[in-house]
C-alpha cells in the first residue's frame, strides 16, 4: 500500500473514531444517550444492559473517555495521516508506541475489571490503526 493510500486510510479511521466518540459522549444526557448505552453494553458483553440507566460515574467517565478519543481522532487525522504521507518515521514510530501503550493499559485493566470483551474490541481498534502505520515503517515507497 502506498503512503498516499495509508494516509487516506488513517484519515478514515480518524473520522470513524470521531463519530464513535460523539455517540459515546452522549452518555451524560439521559434523554438521548441510547447510542452510548449501546456502545457500553456491546463493550461489556453479553449484550443485555442497553435498557438500564447509566450511573453517574459511568456517565462521567464516558464523557472523559469520549473527549479523549475525539482528541486522538484529531491527532490521527491532523498529524499522523499527513506524517504517513510524508513518511515521517519519528511520528509514525511514536504513534505506534503510544497505541501499544494504550492497548496494554486499557486491555489489561479491562480484563482485571472483569470485562475481557473490551480487550477484544481494543484489539480490533489497534489493528485498524497499526495497518497504515506499520506499512510506513516497513515501506519507503
Amino acid at each position: 500500500m502506498t503512503a498516499e493510500k495509508r494516509s487516506k486510510f488513517m484519515m478514515i479511521i480518524a473520522i470513524v473514531f470521531a463519530l464513535y466518540s460523539l455517540l459515546w459522549g452522549l452518555a451524560p444526557y439521559e434523554s438521548i444517550n441510547l447510542p452510548a448505552r449501546f456502545i457500553l453494553d456491546v463493550s461489556d458483553w453479553p449484550f443485555d444492559k442497553t435498557a438500564k440507566v447509566l450511573d453517574r460515574n459511568t456517565q462521567w467517565l464516558s464523557a472523559i473517555s469520549a473527549g479523549l478519543l475525539f482528541a486522538i481522532s484529531i491527532f490521527l487525522g491532523g498529524i499522523v495521516a499527513p506524517a504517513i504521507k510524508e513518511k515521517n518515521q519519528v511520528i509514525i514510530r511514536t504513534t505506534i508506541i503510544a497505541f501499544i501503550a494504550w492497548y496494554l493499559i486499557d486491555s489489561v485493566g479491562s480484563v482485571a475489571a472483569g470485562v475481557p470483551s473490551n480487550a477484544v474490541f481494543n484489539t480490533i481498534y489497534l489493528v485498524l490503526v497499526l495497518i497504515p502505520l506499520w506499512g510506513g515503517i516497513r515501506n519507503v515507497d
